[in-house]
């Protein structure tokens, strides 16, 4: 269905998901960064995921939350990280959607900031009952020479990649 084609209410509705989906993506660096666990948790679905290239494999809301207590994590926090996500490119189908973006980590050295980590990211989203959009799985593979980020960004058309 082209834009033309649709009526004004779904195509508000269209612009309101790709903005509630991009408020999550920005949302949850934020509260990592923040040390915020409530704010965290609030972002994944009950049962969602967080997978770092194929080493993590966070399972559960409170898993990816507690991320913010880990004492690794509050070291890195306190020494200069940030989490930055870029524009990401967003498919909406009904209830669920995808985000595809480079995700990337400045770490504070010697000599002021470096580029710590560079990724490719994916967000699997669905709309809860509550109306809220909320990460269903979220999938990072550092671009490395890893084939699996590239291929990753390639598939960014889909809502899931399985």
């Amino acid at each position: 269905m082209t834009s033309s084609s649709k009526t004004i209410e779904e195509r508000l509705q269209a612009l309101e998901d790709h903005e509630a989906i991009r408020q999550v993506l920005a949302g949850y660096g934020y509260s990592v960064d923040g040390l915020n666990y409530d704010s965290v948790a609030d972002f994944y679905a009950e049962d969602g995921r967080y997978l770092v290239d194929d080493t993590l494999d966070f399972r559960g809301r409170s898993a990816v939350a507690s991320i913010t207590k880990d004492e690794g994590h509050r070291a890195l926090v306190a020494g200069g990280v940030a989490h930055i996500a870029l524009p990401p490119y967003i498919v909406v189908e009904g209830n669920e959607a995808s985000a595809t973006c480079h995700t990337m980590i400045p770490r504070m050295g010697n000599d002021g900031y470096y580029m710590w980590r560079l990724s490719a990211s994916r967000l699997e989203l669905a709309r809860e009952a509550d109306g809220e959009w909320r990460i269903a799985k979220r999938q990072t593979w550092s671009l490395d020479g890893n084939p699996r980020g590239p291929e990753m960004l390639g598939d960014l058309r889909k809502v899931r990649r399985d």
